[in-house]
């Protein structure tokens, strides 16, 4: 199953040999660590279940249990994964559920291969506020010195609450307050200031012992927001700048 898994990405997806191999490997890698974390011996390349694989490629996704273990090599782990589950749709069209038809989208947002110039550009406004998520998810202690992301199992990324769904949830390990986050990849206007408010309106009734203040972080903000935000002291206002970094072990192929 490996080595079809590295040709279908060779041929179908046009892949280069390093990342042929990097994702090959990193299947190994996910096996190894979901039997460590769960005490469920499983052999990914082998698995016949394409409900338990679609969520175990949850699991190391953004906002899944092993999103830190996902990240890693760049997000080469998750990408691995979400590659080996459209293989597998592809290649073993009858085991797909009708649970499969509702990530259609999601994993074409996810693929950079998509030739559709449409589809494309709404993918890289897609992942790039999921990667913003991702960043910030794990860099909480050195943005919100004191704070962590709420709950043991980190609930607190894409939390839900009263069929809503919170960016981010931290907690203050020290008084216990409580910071709802939401991002916005692009321009956030006053409509931000009234979806960051309700979130907050529910977090107070749920959490009602502890003080609740909000964040909104945004890649501009306008000044409709400004004016909004002036009413009160609990909603603050942050702009982000990315950073790109080049993996050097990298070598192209000739």
């Amino acid at each position: 199953m490996k080595q079809k898994f590295k040709d279908w990405m060779k041929t179908k997806e046009g892949k280069t040999k390093n990342t042929v191999n990097s994702y090959a490997y990193s299947i190994d890698k996910i096996s190894n660590h979901y039997f460590e974390q769960t005490g469920k011996k499983i052999d990914i390349y082998q698995l016949n279940d394409t409900a338990l694989l679609k969520s175990i490629k949850d699991d190391y996704g953004i906002g899944g249990r092993f999103v830190l273990f996902g990240k890693g090599g760049n997000g080469t782990i998750r990408n691995a994964i979400a590659t080996f589950y459209r293989f597998i749709k592809e290649t073993n069209p009858l085991r797909n559920d009708s649970s499969d038809s509702q990530n259609t989208v999601d994993e074409s947002l996810q693929s950079n291969d998509n030739n559709d110039d449409e589809i494309v550009a709404y993918d890289y406004n897609f992942t790039y506020e999921r990667d913003l998520k991702n960043a910030l998810v794990n860099q909480v202690g050195d943005l919100f010195p004191g704070y962590k992301v709420y709950g043991s199992t980190q609930e607190g990324i894409e939390y839900e609450i009263n069929g809503k769904k919170i960016d981010v949830l931290l907690e203050n390990i020290v008084d216990n307050s409580m910071l709802v986050v939401e991002l916005k990849s692009g321009v956030a206007d006053f409509r931000v200031y009234g979806q960051i408010s309700m979130y907050l309106g529910l977090v107070s009734e749920k959490f009602p012992d502890r003080q609740i203040r909000g964040i909104i972080i945004a890649g501009k903000i306008d000044k409709s927001l400004h004016f909004a935000s002036k009413i009160t002291n609990k909603i603050s206002l942050k702009t982000y700048q990315m950073q790109l970094t080049l993996d050097l072990s990298l070598e192209f192929e000739i």
